[in-house]
């Protein structure tokens, strides 16, 4: 036995109760040559084996299914909660299959029926499950990597909007049973673009990183805390029992993000707005809480930095009507809204084959997602006048790219239901194009499905129709199983689909034998007979592309391939081969 409490490199540990089957195995091994780096470690219990594995690491574990205190193939999930590294092979006397294939289901790399080996067959065996029992580690500590890389911050390691947006649905969907009440803090830094002018993007990392750490060492187990735009943080906090405990851990997370005063040898000068929202008082879904909470943020800086709760009657006040259309216009004026862009794959071909457009605002104190700001921008009349911005960027971009053959095959770009109402909208998109130098096959529309289902949806497929009559390519976005999505790949003749994130995180959830699949299937197989494309979003791993390529899919969109990337830095990211192909 090694000091240190490890084993040498092969060190087994044989779970027999009958000491003559024991022996027997021992001596099987002591016949071969070449394995004097083997060392056995008998116990007759499964009680035994527990301790012997919590103070050992054990290269591989022979156990019978019939022990004293231990009976079939409960035997390995014990064995397997201490110490799931470990190559398990079972040792029984009964030849049944099924019972075989029960344990390799739980983990168990080998299944051997006694007697039936010779101590040099013991050894290849032993070898491979060791082999086998590495290689699916690896494969889960690459999982596990790959799905932290894609649900956390790559600067301060917290969660990242997708993992947080998640966390709030579950809570919506468990708060429908349970009740359970909870809230979300919007935080932003006041201040964070002087210290990034005045000190360097450095400094500003570092800061952005100490915040975290005192952001997470501020809240409970319980809670989550995200970073979800330059400088803008979203904690969930959940439970909560009551409005004044939220408020005293959002008054505690402002003061100790205040309290930051130095980085290295250069004095900091920040301040914090918090705006706070609680379900179900201010929301059923997460868009209303995202936006209500983005409203009692800015509650609390027009009151000059501190915490706000959501009061609606605040922010739809006639004068906050008014400031929200003023920041719009000098949004458009001042050009503040800018492109990031997406690409998607063919995972066949192993190529970039389109760029997806996305809509950001550069308010100057953080770069806002469209679904913090496209409310406002409804209500105050400016949607038409951004969608056609949009627009425009999007088309002389594209044409640039062209010219310098730098570029996949079609550009696409999100439309609302306000847009796809309005009767410019073809000629604008026409016009625009035109001038663009841009070939309007080049383009897709992208569609949500819930704008098919409005008041205005009989006037928004007559838009559609025209739109693919002038070359356009029109895409339904957002697909997913309502019971009534299969019936729009024929109202419109749409020239591809793209399954909703929820799709793919129903499919990983339910795995491969429940409802989704079935949906899913349904879908491939209608839009192939259609000679519709269908487009997987949320690939976040190489599982999900393999599995989604199995079902016959191979259009993909996700972090996998490609991030949301910006005009400069898009091209060098095309000429390459997609990451996770």
């Amino acid at each position: 036995m090694s000091a240190s409490g490890r084993l040498p490199p092969l060190g087994v540990l044989l779970v027999e109760d009958n000491p003559a089957d024991a022996r027997l195995l021992a001596e099987s091994f002591k016949e071969v040559g070449g394995v004097e780096n083997i060392v056995i470690r008998t116990v007759r219990t499964l009680a035994e084996a527990c301790a012997e594995m919590s103070r050992y690491s054990f290269t591989c574990v022979l156990v019978d299914l019939g022990l004293p205190d231990g009976r079939g193939v409960g035997n390995v999930e014990a064995l397997r909660a201490i110490d799931r590294r470990a190559a398990i092979i079972v040792l029984t006397g009964n030849d049944d299959e099924h019972l075989a294939a029960e344990a390799i289901r739980l983990g168990a790399q080998e299944y051997l029926i006694k007697g039936h080996l010779d101590g040099a067959k013991m050894v290849r065996l032993l070898r491979h499950a060791i082999e086998r029992n590495k290689h699916v580690h690896e494969l889960e500590d690459q999982r596990h990597r790959e799905f932290h890389r894609a649900s956390h911050d790559s600067l301060t390691g917290l969660a990242n909007r997708e993992l947080f947006y998640d966390r709030v649905r579950q809570l919506l969907a468990q708060s429908q049973r349970a009740g359970r009440a909870f809230a979300i803090c919007y935080l932003d830094l006041d201040g964070f673009k002087r210290v990034n002018d005045q000190h360097g993007h450095q400094i500003g990392d570092q800061l952005l990183i100490r915040v975290a750490e005192v952001l997470n060492e501020s809240v409970r187990a319980t809670d989550t805390v995200a970073r979800v735009g330059g400088d803008e943080f979203l904690v969930l906090l959940w439970p909560v029992e009551d409005h004044g405990e939220a408020g005293v851990i959002a008054h505690r997370l402002r003061e100790r993000v205040m309290a930051i005063r130095q980085i290295g040898d250069h004095v900091i000068d920040l301040d914090a707005s918090v705006g706070v929202v609680f379900h179900p008082q201010h929301g059923d879904t997460l868009d209303e809480l995202l936006e209500r909470g983005d409203r009692a943020m800015y509650q609390a800086k027009r009151g000059g930095g501190g915490v706000a709760i959501y009061d609606a009657q605040d922010v739809d006040s006639p004068a906050r009507a008014a400031d929200i259309k003023v920041e719009l216009s000098d949004a458009l004026e001042n050009d503040q809204f800018l492109l990031l862009f997406h690409p998607w794959v063919n995972a066949v071909e192993q190529r970039f084959v389109g760029v997806e457009a996305l809509l950001r605002w550069n308010r100057g104190d953080g770069v806002q997602r469209p679904d913090e700001f496209l409310r406002s921008a409804e209500s105050s009349g400016y949607l038409v006048e951004i969608g056609l911005h949009v627009a425009v960027k999007a088309f002389y971009q594209w044409h640039a790219w062209r010219a310098q053959g730098i570029v996949a095959d079609q550009i696409a770009i999100n439309l609302s239901a306000i847009e796809l109402a309005d009767d410019r909208l073809v000629p604008s998109l026409l016009a625009v194009a035109e001038a663009a130098g841009v070939k309007p096959g080049e383009v897709r529309l992208e569609v949500p499905m819930p704008a098919l289902e409005g008041e205005t949806s009989h006037r928004i497929i007559t838009h559609l129709r025209r739109a693919r009559d002038q070359g356009f390519g029109v895409v339904l976005d957002q697909f997913g199983p309502d019971g009534q999505s299969l019936k729009w790949l024929t109202a419109v003749q749409f020239d591809g689909l793209k399954l909703g994130r929820h799709v793919l995180r129903a499919l990983n959830e339910e795995g491969l034998q429940g409802s989704m699949r079935r949906f899913t299937t349904a879908v491939l197989g209608a839009a192939s007979a259609l000679g519709v494309p269908v487009i997987a979003t949320g690939v976040e791993s190489v599982d999900d592309r393999v599995m989604l390529q199995m079902m016959g899919c191979v259009l993909m969109q996700g972090q996998l391939f490609c991030g949301f990337e910006s005009a400069g830095d898009l091209p060098a990211r095309l000429a390459m081969t997609p990451a996770g192909l």
